[in-house]
């Protein structure tokens, strides 16, 4: 599930783990712990091949991004006009939280999808509230822009 780091549990065979779940109709999460410099991000690989774009979120550790993603990902499967900018809530590994999906400007940070398919996906970003219900472009927006960066912008409030 995520990049070589010794945090991690599981394959750190990325590519070929993400090839085997895309073989079977799915998808696959990569999770990169943060820094000091970088906080985390997680991000799924397959979606493509489904017709849909692929998902990222930023400032979750892999642990707790990765079930959100999946949980996120299920729902974007079975309903096809599900596609930024919209509100996923209700999600139930998001322990009460909502998230606006935006359209990613810069995936670059997405390098196993980008191994996978070239630069010829399309991705969106789950962007979650602060604790008063606020997103990042919202008046009051309680946290630091470095805890959760943007990769794209908000065209509509979400």
């Amino acid at each position: 599930m995520c990049e070589f780091d010794s945090r991690c549990s599981g394959s750190d065979d990325l590519i070929g783990n993400a090839l085997s779940l895309i073989a079977r109709g799915s998808w696959a999460v990569t999770g990169v712990y943060g820094d000091e410099a970088e906080p985390p991000i997680a991000y799924t690989s397959g979606l493509t091949e489904l017709g849909r774009p692929e998902l990222v979120i930023t400032g979750i550790e892999p642990e707790y991004a990765g079930p959100l993603l999946n949980e996120a990902a299920a729902r974007i499967v079975a309903a096809p006009g599900l596609r930024p900018p919209t509100t996923l809530s209700d999600l139930q590994s998001a322990r009460g939280f909502d998230f606006a999906m935006i359209d990613v400007i810069d995936a670059s940070q997405l390098k196993v999808t980008a191994m996978l398919f070239g630069q010829s996906f399309q991705a969106a970003q789950l962007v979650w509230t602060d604790s008063n219900g606020r997103l990042p472009w919202d008046r009051g927006y309680s946290l630091a822009p470095d805890e959760q960066p943007l990769l794209g912008v908000a065209t509509t409030a979400a």
